[in-house]
């Protein structure tokens, strides 16, 4: 595969009272053409400060990295003429402008031929369903599709490269669904871009992204498609359970056990008990019963919430910890 953007030894230090502060250090990863790259990371582990640097918004203090070919530092022109960039801010667009009349501009400002402009704002209106909406001033339209008229804004020079920094932040659950459909369906799968999707949201990029690099404090902590990460770690099975018993026992009993990794208590009521328990091996689940069993104990419900996901991998690259909480709240998203 061709590689359309590359960074190597990435680094970026800032000044903060006489004192050098690291956003990022030695960042290297790169990005096949036409793949969905996901940028994932929580806030503060530099993801923004990559972003800025690989579209030429900011000079990295160490380091080189290359778009399209091009030089982010060198070539910076042939970087910003490659590449669309889209983020959650709203205030990409002249509000009292119509739709049309923004794109307009964006158009002339990308040195779009003034003789294609009508054609291509067009096209891009069409994309995301705002056509009806060409000649509404911007600042009638909502906050979801404000923000696909900034995915339009970002196309409307038909870059090969596209950055979504948090593209559908804004967006109720339906439309959210039907930019990322768009995205991997038309852009990726039909029109041959690379886009790279950075968000701090896990359910975002799970079965979407090709590839995923996870960070954390600056650095690259995994690279991989998510089946890849999954198989670098030990197989495990999460159960939540409601019991009855004497919470102590129970849990002295379960830690006592081989192929246990952890108890947690996650709440305890009046005569019942929630506990989440992981377990190295699955078949270690007959003895967990057999505790409850030789406790007196009642076992009132469970179930399993497996954990070979996005959600585990960056719980155990970062050093995060994972409930079965975590991984219901991840799927209420959903």
């Amino acid at each position: 595969m061709t590689e359309i953007i590359k960074a190597t030894n990435l680094s970026k230090t800032y000044q903060s009272r006489g004192k050098a502060v690291t956003a990022v250090s030695h960042i290297n990863f790169s990005v096949n053409q036409g793949e969905l790259f996901g940028l994932f990371g929580p806030n503060g582990a530099g993801k923004s400060t990559i972003v800025r640097m690989l579209t030429t918004l900011l000079a990295p203090t160490g380091g080189t990295a290359t778009v399209n070919g091009f030089d982010v530092v060198r070539q910076e022109m042939q970087v910003r003429a490659s590449i669309g960039l889209v983020t959650a801010d709203e205030r990409s667009f002249y509000g009292r402008l119509t739709a049309r009349q923004n794109l307009q501009f964006y158009a002339a400002m990308q040195n779009v031929p003034r003789g294609q402009i009508p054609q291509r704002i067009g096209e891009v209106l069409a994309l995301f369903g705002l056509s009806h909406k060409a000649d509404a001033a911007t600042q009638s339209l909502s906050t979801g599709q404000k923000q696909r008229l900034n995915i339009a804004r970002a196309l409307i020079h038909n870059p090969p490269i596209l950055f979504l920094d948090e593209p559908t932040k804004s967006m109720d659950v339906q439309t959210s669904d039907f930019v990322k459909a768009l995205i991997r369906d038309e852009l990726v799968n039909q029109q041959g871009k690379t886009v790279v999707f950075i968000s701090h949201e896990l359910y975002e990029m799970e079965n979407f992204c090709d590839r995923v690099i996870i960070l954390a404090n600056g650095t690259v902590q995994a690279v991989g498609t998510p089946a890849e990460l999954g198989a670098l770690l030990p197989r495990r099975a999460l159960f939540r359970l409601v019991v009855e018993g004497n919470p102590a026992a129970l849990a002295q009993g379960w830690q006592a056990l081989d192929g246990v990794e952890s108890v947690t208590e996650i709440s305890r009521g009046a005569t019942q008990t929630t506990f989440d328990i992981a377990l190295a091996d699955e078949r270690v689940w007959f003895a967990v019963l057999a505790v409850i069993e030789g406790g007196n104990g009642r076992l009132e419900s469970y179930h399993r919430a497996d954990d070979e996901s996005l959600r585990r991998i960056v719980a155990h690259f970062s050093g995060g910890e994972l409930t079965a909480e975590n991984a219901e709240d991840a799927e209420k998203k959903r």
